[in-house]
């Protein structure tokens, strides 16, 4: 066995090449989530309040009457994504607490899960925040001016 091979076994591991794909999805789970969901809901209530240079201020634009329901899936949707990362993370995390704490793939796994966990539970709550916003705050068009 070459050096090169032992190096790339002693990164990965026990677990695999999964294991790494899995810990990488989980670190990415949330961000994209969220930045989904901000995108999303940022390019479908603009377009609803500005199909054009002047704001429209009537009721409902035609066609957009469910803009709030939509919203609301795209933000649940966004949210089931960043847990579903949590649950990965999460998984990785309690799987690598019964292990040896002197390996170092199983330390760098730990820390790479602990992060997951962090970022997935913060990107969460953001999304969360996000959506009560939108139950909360009226359309652009019901606001009387």
């Amino acid at each position: 066995m070459s050096a090169f091979e032992d190096q790339g076994r002693a990164w990965i591991g026990r677990g695999g090449r999964w294991r790494v794909t899995r810990l990488l999805l989980s670190l990415a789970a949330g961000p994209a989530a969220w930045a989904l969901q901000l995108e999303a809901g940022y390019a479908i209530s603009s377009y609803a309040c500005f199909p054009h240079d002047a704001p429209f201020r009537r009721s409902p634009p035609p066609g957009w009457s469910a803009e709030p329901a939509i919203l609301l899936a795209i933000n649940l949707g966004c949210l089931a994504l960043s847990l579903a990362g949590l649950a990965v993370a999460a998984t990785l995390l309690t799987r690598t607490r019964r292990a040896d704490p002197q390996e170092p793939v199983l330390r760098r796994t730990r820390f790479m899960a602990l992060c997951g966990v962090l970022t997935d539970l913060g990107f969460a709550a953001a999304i969360l925040v996000n959506t009560v916003t939108i139950v909360m705050t009226p359309a652009c068009w019901s606001i009387r001016t």
